[in-house]
C-alpha cells in the first residue's frame, strides 16, 4: 500500500522537476544568473575611472617623434625628473598695474617660492631681472605672469589649487594656466559632459522607445540590457588599462556610452520588432523568442560584427589616441552577448506582456518615405541618381578642411585655466603661452669656446628665422647679444688701443726729432775747449795755491822779524793776490762751463750721474774759494796797515795759515774734478754722436712701426665691419667666471653636455601655422649643424608647437592608414553578408560620400552656429569611425531583409522595394535614437564632442535619405535583364494585394516558422 501510495507522488515530483528544468532552460534563467553575477563583480571591481583617465588618457605621441625625443632630453637634463610649468596670471581689468599691486604680486611670488608643499623647482618672475620683466609684463602694463616649474609626479589639480590660493590679490584677476592645467580641466569638463550625456541619452531613448512600441516595459528592459553591457564593458576596459596598459583616452567612456546606447537600442528595436511579429502570428513566447533570435539575431550579429570589425581595426593604428577606440569594440562584443542571451529571458518570460500596455501588435508599420524613395528610384533611376550627384558636388569639392589643433579651444571660456589662457593671448605676443625649446645633447661638455660659438650661431640663426619673435640661450640669456662677447666689440677695443698707440708713437717721434735737432745744433767742440781751459786754469789754481801755502809758511816763519822781512811779505802778498785772482777767474770760468754743460746734458740721462759728481766737485771748489776770499779780503785791507798792525797780523797768522791750507786742499780737489770732467767730456762727445745716430735710427724705426700699426688697424677695422665682427668669442677666464656660471646653470645641464635654446614664435603655438614653422626650423637647424662641430650631437625641438607638428603628422598619416584597414575589414564583412562584391562596394562608397558631405556641412554649421571656423583635429577621425561603423548597420538591415525575402519575392526590384518599405521604419527609428544619443553630447561643452555629434546626426540624415535610393538603383542596374513591364505588373499586383490586406486581418504565418 505504501509503495503504491508513494509511486504517484514520486512521479509527480519527477514531472515537476522536469518541468522546472524545462522552464529553467526554456526561460533562459541561467543567462540571467550569470549576468547578475557579472554585474555585481563589475560594480565592485570598477577602478577609479576619473583618475585613471587623467593618468593614462592624455594624448600620447609615438616615442620616435621629435617632441617626445626632446622631452626625454629635457628629463635627462633635469636629472631624470619630469616637471611641468604652471603659469600664474595677474590682470588689472581697470588699467595698468599700480606700484602697490606690483609689490603685492612680488609678495605672492615669494610665498609660492617658500611653500614646501609645492616642491618648487624654479620660479621666474618679473622681479628677477630686467630681461624677465620685459618678457613677463605685458606691453600695455595691465598683466603680469610668473612661470612656476614643479615636479609632475604630483597631481596637477592639487598644485593648481595651491597656487591659486597663494596668488589671490585684491583688485586683480588671478588665474593659473598651462598645458597640463588645461588638460586637467578638459578631463573634468569631459567627465561632467559625460554625466549630462548619460542622463539626456537615457531620457531620450526611453521616450523614443515608448513612442515606437507604445510600451513602458520595453524602454526599461532595453535600457537595462544596454546598461548592463556598458557597465561590464567599462569594467573590462578600465581594468585592462590599469593593469596591462590598454589604450584609453578622454573620449573612451563617452563613446562607449553613445555607441552602446545608440546601436544597442537599435538592435533591441530590431529584435523586439521581430519578436512582436512572431507573437502576432500566434507563436508562443518561447518560440517567438527563438525565431526572433534566429532571424533578427542573425541580422544583429552581422551588423554588430561589422561594427566590431571596424572598431577592432583601430588596434592596428600606431597612434595610441586612435587605438583607444578599441575600447568600443570591447563594448560591442559584450553588447552582442547580452542582447542575444539576456533578452531571451525577458521575451520568453514576459511574452506579450513585454509590450504592455499596448494591445496593438501590428508587426510592421510601413515606411511611407522609404517606400516612395525606393519606388520612385526604380521608376526614374537616372533622375534620382543625378539629383544625388548634383547635391554631393558642393559637399565634396567646396572648401578646405583645415583642422584646429589647439586643445584649449575644447574648453568653454568660463573655465579658469581657459580664462587665463585667453588673457595671455590678448595681452602678450601670440607665442608667449607656449615657448619652444631646442635641445642639444653632446658627448662632450659644451662650455668651451668652440661649442659656445656654435651655440651662439644657432641662436642668431633662429632669431633670423621667419616667424620667430625672440630667442634666449646660454650666450644670450636675456634674449639679446652681449656686445662685449663679440669680435666687433673686442676689435673696437683693440683698434682704439692701436689708435692711441699710434698717437703716442707720433709724440715720441716728435720728441726724438726735437732732441736730435738740439744735439745736432749743440757745439760740443767749443764746450770741450772751454772744459780744457777750465782744466788748465785748475792746474794753475793748484800751483798758485801751493805757492800761497809756501809763502804763508815763509810768512809765518818770519813774522817775528816783520820789520826786517816786510819786503818779502809784500812779494808774497803780491803773489797771493795774483793767485787769488787767478783762482777767482778760474772758478767763475768753471761755474760758467758747468752751467752750460748742465743745460746741454739735461736730456742725456746716461750722463746725469757723471755731471752730478762734477757739480759736487764744483760746489766744493766754490766753497773753498769763498772761504779763501773771506780770509784774503781782510789780509789785503790790512796790508796797507802792515807796518802799524804787525801785532794784529801775528794774531791772525794762524787763521791765515789754516785758510791757505784749505785753499791748497780745495784747489787740489778742483783740479782732480776738472781733469775728470775733461776726460768725461771727451767720452761724452763720442756718446753724443752715438746717441744722435741712435735717435735717427729710432725715429726711422718708429716710422716703420707706425706704418705697420696703421696697416693692422685698417685691417682690423675692415674685419670689424664685416660678418666676422658678429663672431662670438669668449676667453677661458670669462667662461669660468661666476657671472657666466649663472647662465650656464640656467641653460645647461650639470654635466654641461646638454644645452637648450628657447624661442617664442609670433603665432599661436597650437596652430597649423606654428607647426609649419617648427618643421621649417627643424630642417634649417639640422642643415646648419650638419657642417659644424655639433654635427654628431642629438638635436630636438620641444614645446607645444613641436607637439602640434608631430600630432599633425602622426594623426594625418595614421588616419589614412587606419581608415584603409577599417574599410577593408568592413568591406570583407559586407561581402560575406550580402554575398555580392558590387553591393559591398556600393555600401562602402555610400558611407564615404556620406562622411565627406556630413563633415563639410558640420564645418559650415560650426562656423555660423558655434563661431568656430575650423573643426578640431580629432573630429574627422571620430566622425568617420562612427558614421562608417554605425551607418553600415542600416545597410545590413536593409540587405539582410532583402536576402530573407528571396524565397517569397523572386523579382529583385519588388524585393528591394518591399525590404525598403518594411525596414524603413526600423532604420528611421534607429537613426532617430542614434542621432538623439549623439545629440546628448552637445550640452557637454566640449567642442570635439559637439562637432562629432553634429557630423553623425547630419550623416544619419543623409543615409536615411540616400540609402533607399542608392540601393534600389544598384539592384536595378545589377539586374538589367528584368523586364520593366513585368516589374510594373508585379507592382500593380502588390498594390492590389496590399489594399485587400488593409481590409482584412493578417493571419499569415511567416515562412521561416513553417
Amino acid at each position: 500500500m505504501s509503495a503504491q501510495f508513494n509511486e504517484p507522488h514520486n512521479n509527480f515530483d519527477l514531472g515537476k522537476g522536469r518541468e522546472l528544468m524545462h522552464n529553467f532552460r526554456e526561460k533562459h534563467i541561467l543567462p540571467l544568473i550569470i549576468w547578475i553575477g557579472l554585474v555585481l563583480i563589475a560594480a565592485f571591481t570598477l577602478p577609479n575611472i576619473s583618475q585613471l583617465v587623467r593618468d593614462k588618457g592624455s594624448v600620447r605621441l609615438p616615442a620616435t617623434v621629435q617632441s617626445e625625443v626632446a622631452q626625454k632630453i629635457q628629463k635627462k637634463s633635469a636629472g631624470g625628473k619630469n616637471v611641468r610649468t604652471l603659469i600664474a596670471v595677474f590682470n588689472n581689468k581697470h588699467g595698468k598695474l599700480t606700484d602697490e599691486q606690483s609689490l603685492q604680486i612680488g609678495t605672492a611670488v615669494s610665498q609660492i617660492r617658500s611653500d614646501p608643499d609645492l616642491h618648487i623647482v624654479s620660479v621666474t618672475s618679473a622681479g628677477d631681472n630686467a630681461a624677465a620683466k620685459k618678457q613677463l609684463v605685458s606691453n600695455d602694463g595691465t598683466t603680469e605672469m610668473a612661470m612656476i616649474t614643479v615636479p609632475s609626479k604630483y597631481k596637477v589639480k592639487g598644485q593648481t589649487k595651491a597656487v591659486l590660493n597663494k596668488i589671490k590679490t585684491p583688485g586683480l584677476r588671478t588665474y593659473v594656466t598651462g598645458a597640463d592645467v588645461l588638460n586637467e580641466d578638459f578631463s573634468a569638463t569631459t567627465e561632467k559632459g559625460l554625466q549630462k550625456t548619460e542622463i539626456i541619452a537615457a531620457i531620450f531613448i526611453f521616450l523614443v522607445l515608448i513612442i515606437v512600441f507604445r510600451s513602458f516595459l520595453i524602454p526599461v528592459i532595453s535600457l537595462l540590457t544596454v546598461g548592463i553591457s556598458y557597465l561590464i564593458s567599462l569594467n573590462i576596459v578600465m581594468n585592462l588599462a590599469q593593469r596591462y596598459g590598454f589604450p584609453i583616452s578622454n573620449f573612451t567612456q563617452v563613446f562607449l556610452v553613445v555607441v552602446l546606447f545608440g546601436i544597442g537600442t537599435d538592435y533591441n528595436i530590431l529584435l523586439y520588432d521581430r519578436f512582436k511579429e512572431q507573437i502576432k502570428k500566434g507563436q508562443t513566447a518561447v518560440a517567438a523568442a527563438r525565431t526572433a533570435r534566429r532571424h533578427a539575431g542573425r541580422t544583429i550579429l552581422y551588423s554588430g560584427s561589422s561594427v566590431l570589425i571596424g572598431f577592432t581595426a583601430l588596434a592596428l593604428a600606431k597612434f595610441s589616441f586612435y587605438r583607444s577606440g578599441v575600447g568600443v569594440a570591447v563594448g560591442v562584443a559584450v553588447l552582442l552577448l547580452v542582447l542575444l542571451t539576456l533578452n531571451m529571458f525577458f521575451m520568453a518570460t514576459l511574452g506579450e506582456k513585454l509590450f504592455w500596455p499596448s494591445k496593438n501588435l501590428a508587426a510592421h508599420d510601413k515606411s511611407v518615405v522609404w517606400h516612395f524613395l525606393s519606388k520612385f528610384t526604380l521608376s526614374h533611376t537616372f533622375v534620382m541618381v543625378g539629383i544625388l550627384v548634383i547635391a554631393s558636388v558642393p559637399l565634396l569639392f567646396v572648401g578646405s578642411q583645415k583642422l584646429n589643433f589647439n586643445n584649449a579651444d575644447e574648453l568653454p571660456n568660463s573655465v579658469q585655466s581657459k580664462a587665463g589662457y585667453n588673457l595671455i593671448k590678448e595681452h602678450y605676443p601670440a607665442g608667449t603661452s607656449g615657448p619652444s625649446t631646442l635641445y642639444i645633447e653632446n658627448k662632450k661638455p659644451l662650455n668651451t669656446q668652440q661649442y659656445l660659438a656654435e651655440i651662439d650661431q644657432i641662436t642668431g640663426y633662429l632669431k633670423a628665422e621667419p616667424g620667430v619673435k625672440s630667442v634666449a640661450s646660454v650666450t644670450r640669456p636675456g634674449g639679446t647679444k652681449i656686445e662685449q662677447l663679440y669680435l666687433k666689440s673686442q676689435l673696437k677695443t683693440l683698434t682704439d688701443g692701436l689708435d692711441q698707440a699710434n698717437y703716442g708713437i707720433k709724440k715720441v717721434q716728435k720728441g726724438l726729432a726735437s732732441a736730435n735737432k738740439k744735439l745736432a745744433s749743440s757745439n760740443t767742440s767749443e764746450s770741450l775747449a772751454q772744459v780744457q781751459q777750465l782744466a788748465d786754469g785748475a792746474s794753475r789754481l793748484q800751483s798758485g795755491a801751493q805757492q800761497l801755502s809756501n809763502s804763508l809758511s815763509t810768512y809765518t816763519a818770519g813774522v817775528n822779524s816783520l820789520a826786517s822781512g816786510s819786503q818779502q811779505l809784500s812779494q808774497g802778498a803780491s803773489s797771493l793776490s795774483s793767485g787769488v785772482g787767478q783762482l777767482s777767474t778760474s772758478s767763475q770760468t768753471l761755474n760758467s762751463g758747468i752751467q752750460q754743460l748742465r743745460s746741454r746734458t739735461a736730456r742725456l740721462r746716461a750722463l746725469r750721474s757723471r755731471v752730478s759728481r762734477l757739480a759736487t766737485g764744483s760746489s766744493r771748489l766754490s766753497s773753498g774759494l769763498g772761504r779763501l776770499r773771506s780770509q784774503t779780503t781782510p789780509f789785503s785791507s790790512g796790508l796797507n796797515q802792515l807796518n802799524s798792525g804787525a801785532s794784529q797780523l801775528q794774531q791772525n797768522s794762524a787763521s791765515l795759515v789754516s785758510g791757505a791750507q784749505s785753499v791748497a786742499s780745495g784747489s787740489t780737489e778742483v783740479n782732480n774734478g776738472v781733469q775728470t770732467l775733461s776726460s768725461k767730456m771727451k767720452a761724452l762727445q763720442s756718446q753724443m754722436q752715438q746717441l744722435q745716430s741712435g735717435l735717427t735710427s729710432a725715429n726711422a724705426g718708429l716710422s716703420k712701426v707706425n706704418a705697420g700699426t696703421n696697416t693692422v688697424n685698417d685691417y682690423l677695422k675692415e674685419m670689424q665691419k664685416s660678418y666676422l665682427g658678429d663672431t662670438f668669442y669668449m676667453p677661458k677666464a670669462s667662461v669660468k667666471s661666476p657671472t657666466f656660471t649663472t647662465s650656464l646653470d640656467a641653460f645647461m645641464s650639470k654635466n654641461r653636455k646638454i644645452t637648450k635654446v628657447t624661442f617664442i614664435l609670433n603665432s599661436d603655438p597650437s596652430t597649423t601655422k606654428s607647426a609649419d614653422r617648427i618643421r621649417t626650423i627643424t630642417r634649417d637647424v639640422n642643415a646648419k649643424l650638419k657642417d659644424s662641430s655639433l654635427k654628431k650631437a642629438k638635436v630636438a625641438i620641444g614645446g607645444q608647437s613641436s607637439q602640434t607638428a608631430d600630432l599633425q603628422k602622426t594623426a594625418n598619416s595614421d588616419f589614412l592608414r587606419t581608415v584603409a584597414i577599417m574599410l577593408v575589414g568592413i568591406g570583407i564583412a559586407l561581402m560575406f553578408v550580402t554575398r555580392s562584391l558590387v553591393q559591398a562596394l556600393t555600401i562602402i562608397g555610400t558611407l564615404i560620400v556620406t562622411y565627406f558631405g556630413a563633415l563639410q556641412i558640420t564645418k559650415w554649421l560650426s562656423e555660423y552656429l558655434l563661431f568656430q571656423n575650423m573643426l578640431t583635429w580629432n573630429t574627422p577621425f571620430f566622425s568617420f569611425i562612427m558614421l562608417v561603423a554605425l551607418g553600415v548597420d542600416y545597410s545590413i538591415f536593409l540587405m539582410m531583409r532583402y536576402r530573407d525575402d528571396a524565397s517569397t519575392i523572386t523579382d529583385v526590384r519588388m524585393r528591394i522595394l518591399n525590404s525598403a518599405t518594411i525596414i524603413g521604419t526600423v532604420v528611421i527609428s534607429a537613426a532617430i535614437i542614434l542621432g538623439g544619443t549623439f545629440a546628448a553630447l552637445i550640452p557637454s561643452n566640449v567642442l570635439t564632442l559637439i562637432q562629432v555629434a553634429i557630423t553623425v546626426i547630419v550623416g544619419l540624415i543623409i543615409l536615411v535619405i540616400t540609402l533607399p535610393i542608392i540601393m534600389s538603383a544598384m539592384v536595378k542596374w545589377t539586374y538589367p535583364y528584368v523586364n520593366d513591364k513585368m516589374y510594373k505588373k508585379s507592382l500593380a499586383n502588390k498594390d492590389s494585394a496590399q489594399n485587400r490586406r488593409t481590409q482584412q486581418p493578417d493571419t499569415r504565418v511567416d515562412n521561416h516558422t513553417k
